[in-house]
């Protein structure tokens, strides 16, 4: 694989995407706009265009034909029971099944704000990713973590669109990414995804928690493949 192959190039900006809607899909409840855009757009279906699995266009097919079937509008059953399935499973009240922090999988006391938490914190540093300064969740929180790896890939496509691309600041960056995808997503994101299939009430989580995987382990193939050209 070569630097400017267009099939890279294409990956580039289609992962950018992808990032983008998972980050939206976990960092907060789902809004009305973000539910109404996936249903009138079919926009995970970008997904099918990079991932070439069975399971995923599968996931894909459920979740559109889920979301023709419904409604969504504020205070009304259909977007209360999305909304609803998302707080059981990630927030609470009771401990949520699905909890979306690494260290609750990566410490031996599954506790929150371990040494994984702060490690995941020093790399958004040394990148220059901030959170708000107002916000308490806890950084290794996995939409916060797709959240970088967004960020991340928009610094690689705006160097894409620079007539001068810098090769090697363009090459760390994705060595960083491949680093913390490895490291810290990878390392519960197959767990946390079976929780979220095995205990999610709406079929849209339980499609969603496919999607998320097999980006994941494609982009680490893609990153993979590029380090090693």
């Amino acid at each position: 694989m070569t630097l400017f192959n267009n099939h890279m190039t294409e990956y580039l900006f289609a992962r950018q995407y992808c990032y983008d809607l998972l980050r939206r899909l976990f960092i907060e409840e789902p809004s009305i706009e973000l539910i109404t855009y996936l249903q009138q757009q079919k926009a995970l279906g970008f997904f099918a265009l990079i991932i070439k699995e069975a399971s995923v266009i599968d996931a894909i097919k459920n979740i559109d034909d889920w979301l023709a079937a419904r409604s969504f509008i504020k205070d009304k059953a259909d977007y209360e029971d999305l909304h609803w399935d998302f707080t059981r499973l990630f927030i609470g009240p009771e401990t949520p099944p699905a909890p979306p922090w690494g260290s609750v999988y990566l410490s031996r006391d599954k506790l929150l704000f371990q040494k994984s938490t702060q490690e995941v914190k020093a790399i958004y540093n040394a990148n220059g990713f901030r959170l708000n300064s107002s916000e308490r969740e806890a950084a290794d929180h996995i939409g916060f973590e797709l959240d970088f790896l967004y960020h991340m890939s928009c610094k690689n496509c705006t160097l894409l669109n620079d007539n001068k691309l810098n090769t090697k600041q363009f090459t760390d960056l994705l060595t960083i990414q491949r680093h913390f995808l490895q490291t810290h997503l990878l390392s519960f994101s197959a767990t946390f995804c079976r929780n979220i299939y095995n205990h999610a009430d709406t079929l849209f989580y339980r499609a969603i928690s496919i999607l998320l995987q097999q980006f994941l382990k494609r982009d680490e193939t893609f990153l993979l493949q590029f380090n090693s050209s």
